[in-house]
């Protein structure tokens, strides 16, 4: 079992020095918490010295869902809100967390805050679950004392971001989903239906419409070559799958997100909202204009939207105003850029952003309603054009039946 050397005070104040076995950091700290003692530091003794090899083995696999995080977040706000320490909030914490790697991570963390660090620094020790927007945030609560209300809103904007993913997510797999339905159902025609009915014009091609020899052909075709169409299929779907990972392919597919009809309006007032909303947090907790452009142009996922901040932190250090650069951006619409110069003005640039992004989120909110709405009739049309179409080829014959048996 693990061996703690520990730095403590006792109730008097006097300072004490000792070693504790427990099996994790936290245990060792609620035993000297039981004998009265206030741990100042807390350091893991010889068997486990390497401190990332034990963190390695402590973590775990699995992911860590967001809803932990925001949870996290928020029970943190409001223990610390009513007065319960820090450390015996994320104590409390841990005993409504079940084990996994989330578990895991609170440990190291409540670990590196008994040792005497920060917590924002603690925080920033997991840069893949808690990034820089939250140590900064974090940090800057610690400087100015309002912890708890910083962790309210670090839990709205985790929350806030969720519903964003969740509905721009839903409104692109309606029409995926149709289209796939669309496909499917062609391919049954096509295959298993159409040869069937087909059949019955063998041997007369010389007589049959247009329409007819073409619809033959291709169900033909594919009955004959369906392995080199799966085939071709699935490279297809391999070959779009990297042009959308690739980094190389990253300006094109981005370009094809922003531009896409329909859904790149989507998409990119998803964006802008997500990044003046970032933006407006952190200017508004007291982050400084410089760092808060450079974690918005981190937290942007958008090829386009990464350079339009690195742009504007160009400018930024050049001595000049956020909305300056931003006029000559066709990314950020006029009205808006108007409306952060007004911000600025005034002094309150970051409850503007704030204000303002509550408006894009009513006007996202009716886009993706609009989307969808429109999405629907679209892929019903096409349908009944395919099927009409396979139909008309059909009957055309029968129309002409009288010639068709002359031959």
């Amino acid at each position: 079992m693990p061996r703690f050397n520990y730095l403590a005070r006792d109730t008097s104040g006097g300072s004490l020095k000792g070693e504790i076995v427990a099996k994790t950091p936290a245990e060792a700290a609620r035993m000297l918490r039981a004998e009265g003692k206030y741990v100042v530091k807390l350091r893991e003794l010889a068997e486990q010295v390497d401190r990332q090899g034990a963190q390695v083995i402590t973590l775990g696999q699995g992911r860590v869902r967001q809803e932990d995080i925001i949870f996290f977040f928020n029970q943190l706000s409001i223990m610390v809100e009513t007065g319960v320490s820090l450390t015996d909030a994320i104590h409390g914490i841990l005993a409504q967390t079940s084990g996994g790697r989330f578990r895991a991570i609170l440990e190291r963390v409540l670990h590196d805050v008994e040792s005497g660090e920060a917590f924002s620094t603690a925080l920033s020790n997991h840069p893949k679950i808690f990034d820089t927007f939250f140590v900064n945030l974090v940090r800057a609560a610690e400087a100015s004392g309002t912890l708890g209300p910083m962790l309210t809103r670090c839990a709205e904007y985790l929350a806030h971001r969720r519903e964003i993913r969740k509905k721009v997510k839903s409104a692109l797999t309606y029409p995926l989903a149709l289209l796939m339905v669309a496909v499917g159902v062609t391919v049954f025609l096509m295959t298993y239906v159409l040869p069937k009915f087909l059949s019955i014009y063998a041997g007369k091609e010389a007589t049959l419409p247009m329409p007819t020899l073409v619809l033959m052909t291709v169900t033909n075709g594919m009955v004959d070559y369906w392995m080199w169409l799966l085939a071709a299929t699935l490279v297809g779907v391999v070959v779009l799958i990297w042009f959308f990972r690739a980094r190389s392919m990253r300006p094109y597919a981005h370009w094809m997100h922003l531009h896409t009809p329909l859904i790149g309006k989507m998409l990119l007032k998803s964006n802008i909202t997500m990044s003046l909303r970032t933006l407006g947090i952190l200017v508004d907790s007291g982050v400084s204009m410089l760092d808060a452009i450079s974690i918005t142009r981190a937290v942007s996922k958008n090829y386009y939207f990464d350079r339009m901040w690195s742009e504007v932190d160009k400018h930024l250090h050049r001595g000049e105003q956020l909305s300056t650069p931003l006029y000559n951006d066709p990314l950020i619409p006029r009205p808006l850029v108007q409306m952060i110069e007004a911000g600025e003005r005034s002094g309150r640039l970051g409850t503007v952003l704030v204000r303002l992004c509550d408006f894009l989120d009513d006007e996202l909110r009716i886009t993706i309603k609009t989307v969808t709405q429109m999405i629907e009739p679209a892929m019903i049309a096409i349908m009944g054009v395919i099927v009409g179409g396979i139909a008309i080829a059909l009957l055309l014959p029968i129309m002409s039946i009288s010639k068709v048996v002359a031959q």
